[in-house]
């Protein structure tokens, strides 16, 4: 996991997709795809349901979502 992971994840969380997230981030959205793909495999757990193009964050999202906002705040 690193810093770069984070904040794509907050990116999606924050625009509710990874499409959006993608261009903010300046990545394709399959390269976006990628990294939540590695960062669920690392934490062994899905932090979002997808539903066709819709997503919602996970049980283990939501938390994960409130270290990694700390994680991040901490490196500001």
């Amino acid at each position: 996991m690193d810093l770069d992971q984070l904040h794509t994840f907050l990116e999606i969380v924050r625009l509710k997709s990874f499409s959006k997230a993608a261009q903010t981030c300046f990545r394709t959205q399959p390269a976006i795809s990628a990294q939540i793909r590695q960062l669920e495999q690392e934490l062994n757990t899905q932090l979002f349901d997808r539903f066709g193009s819709r997503i919602s964050l996970t049980t283990a999202g939501k938390i994960f979502c409130y270290y990694a906002e700390q994680i991040l705040e901490a490196r500001r």
